[in-house]
């Protein structure tokens, strides 16, 4: 079932989420709403109450415009508009006078008749950005390369259609499905079985001998992702649910786009129980945006704000900040956000990776450089915050290897790497 809601209440959809046989979109304007039920394919049901600000006039048109289209309608009126509950009433209306969410959900489940035991829904990870060129798909391949080491199970979603830089740095063909298609044909076939086909399994990224988990991919193709095409936020929202419903993955990485406030994805993942990792160079207009996010993230998801988590960048040439100056910053204003760690600059590893034929992994380049040994930490450390148990120990290299590799050259990086703070 595809249930819209028009809600202000912290902490119900999330709630929502955990019952079965259920989509929710989640637009916060009435016109967005309208738009829902005016579509081609209207939702089956829409729950709405007064906590957003709305005119009780504007809350009854979307009301008759639901009716007319043959959409179930479910109205808690419990503030401004509680005068009204009676007039709802006797439209025939189920009806409500409630703010927490645990009882709304309750209530919704038995009109609906929504069943409350949802099976187990996956890990999920957002990387987000307030700006381009920050590191964030960066950090996206190197979180999944480093959990495949650990013999997790990686399913990395590309929704930054706007400029997929995994296409690229996967060396992803244009034959690769693209899931644009799919949202393109509507609410209905986005569940587990509908995506599955349009999920991109390369051989480079399997699993090994030695027990290496695997990395998967839903990629938005260049060719699908034109401006006409773009994805709304209601139709984002639907098509997740049926991405956290898949079998087989440990985790849902997701590169998200950089304009949050247009396309609030990661805001999304942090209010439905997951958590967001925020990339962060010293520079002044990274750290600045960095900051922009954190704020946003605080002000729409409160109680979350500590599934946040930074994950610290060693200074390119030229920056004066050091990374143990910049966190002691972050710490003082956001003590609520953990840091995962510093990833150190490794030029050479780069290079040599994206001059490759094919794809590799800076990791396979340089498994004993002081970046790999970095980045076994940096997911270890996130590994622990969520919870997952990897079947293989965190990879560590003996003192004669990192010799020999710092002899061959082997991910030569800049000596004063900064501490955290």
């Amino acid at each position: 079932m595809e249930l819209v809601i028009f809600t202000a209440i912290e902490g119900l959809q999330a709630q929502l989420e955990q019952c079965g046989e259920l989509a929710i979109l989640a637009p916060s304007r009435l016109d967005q709403v309208a738009r829902l039920l005016e579509g081609a394919r209207p939702p089956e049901a829409l729950y709405l109450d007064d906590t957003r600000p709305a005119p009780l006039p504007e809350l009854w048109r979307i009301i008759t415009l639901a009716r007319r289209v043959g959409a179930r309608v479910l109205v808690n009126f419990n503030g401004s508009a509680r005068g009204a509950l009676n007039d709802a009433q006797a439209a025939g209306l189920p009806t409500l006078s409630e703010r927490e969410p645990a009882a709304i959900v309750a209530w919704l489940a038995e009109h609906l008749r929504l069943r409350r035991d949802a099976p187990g829904r996956l890990t999920v990870v957002a990387v987000g950005a307030a700006k381009g060129g920050i590191g964030k798909t960066f950090a996206t391949c190197v979180l999944a390369e480093g959990m495949r080491r650990r013999g997790l199970r990686v399913l990395v979603w590309d929704s930054d259609i706007s400029n997929p830089g995994l296409v690229p740095a996967f060396r992803i063909p244009g034959s690769a499905p693209s899931y644009l298609h799919l949202i393109q044909r509507g609410p209905a076939h986005w569940n587990a079985d509908g995506i599955r086909p349009f999920i991109f399994q390369p051989e480079h990224t399997r699993g090994t001998a030695t027990g290496w988990g695997a990395i998967d991919f839903l990629i938005g193709s260049h060719t699908v992702a034109r401006a006409e095409n773009d994805v709304r936020l209601p139709d984002w929202q639907g098509f997740y649910q049926g991405v956290v419903s898949l079998e087989g993955y440990d985790l849902v990485l997701i590169d998200t786009p950089p304009d949050y406030l247009r396309r609030p994805y990661a805001t999304h993942v942090l209010q439905s129980g997951g958590t967001v990792v925020l990339p962060a160079p010293p520079g002044a207009r990274e750290r600045l945006g960095v900051g922009h996010l954190l704020d946003h993230l605080r002000d729409h998801a409160p109680e979350r704000i500590e599934q946040c988590a930074l994950l610290f960048m060693e200074p390119e040439r030229g920056v004066t900040a050091t990374v143990r100056e910049v966190a002691a910053l972050f710490t003082r204003r956001y003590p609520q956000v953990a840091s995962l760690g510093t990833l150190p600059r490794a030029p050479r590893l780069a290079s040599l990776a994206d001059e490759h034929d094919g794809y590799i992994s800076m990791l396979d380049i340089g498994p004993h450089s002081p970046f790999a040994g970095a980045v076994h930490q940096v997911v270890d450390t996130l590994c622990s915050r969520l919870g997952l148990a990897p079947a293989l120990p965190m990879p560590r290299s003996s003192l004669w290897a990192r010799l020999n590799a710092r002899l061959r050259g082997e991910g030569a990086v800049a000596s004063h790497s900064p501490a955290i703070a």
